[in-house]
This record gives structure tokens, sequence and C-alpha cells, in this order.
């Protein structure tokens, strides 16, 4: 099962996109989490949406600094995908695929493109 993380990670003064795609290990890690936590809220039931954002978040948010004063190497998780199905903060998302559409335009630009 393929399974990407994306988070801001702050580094040099600044917060920045990164983005993670696990390994199989990692994958089942979180699969298997997610569904221990959906045990507590359905008894047979797959994990939801939340089982899964909130399962990425305990293994992979790290904080160094505090909210006022990030270290380098803070990661905060808004997003996973699994598989074809995004789940996160649509805001965090949104801003995201701006950045790409603007980082594509300005290449193709560069190139002699238009867009």
């Amino acid at each position: 099962m393929r399974i990407i993380i994306f988070a801001e990670k702050f580094e040099n003064d600044a917060w920045d996109v990164w983005e993670y795609t696990c390994s199989p290990k990692e994958a089942k890690t979180i699969l298997n989490s997610a569904m221990m936590s959906a045990r507590f809220h359905a008894s047979d039931g797959p994990p939801n949406h939340a089982d899964l954002l909130e399962t990425a978040r305990r293994i992979f948010n790290i904080t160094h600094g505090t909210v006022a004063s990030p270290m380098d190497g803070d990661l905060k998780v808004y997003c996973i995908c699994v598989e074809e199905m995004v789940i996160g903060v649509c805001e965090k998302i949104r801003q995201y695929s701006q950045r790409i559409i603007e980082a594509h335009q300005f290449a193709e630009f560069g190139l002699g493109k238009s867009a």
C-alpha cells in the first residue's frame, strides 16, 4: 500500500513543505495503528479518515522548539495520502497545490512556453 505524508518542516528560520513516501514497513505500521484506534469507536469497522491522519501525526510530528519559537527539524503533518485517497487539512492542501502550480508556471516561463 502506498502512503505519502505531507507536512510543514521548519528549517533555516522558515516553514517549508516536506513530502515523504513511506516504506512498506512504515505504511503497514500506520495502517495497523489506525486500525487499533478505530477499535475504540467502531467494533469491526475500518479506520476512518481521522484515525489515519492522527496516526500519521503521532508517528511523524516532531517538536524541538515551541509554537512561538520553532527549531530546525520541527515537523507538522497536515495530510496523508493512502493510495488515491487524500486526507488532510483543506487549506494546507490548497496552499501546497498552489505552490506546485506556481512552480510549474515559473518553469514553463523559463523555458519560453506559455501556460
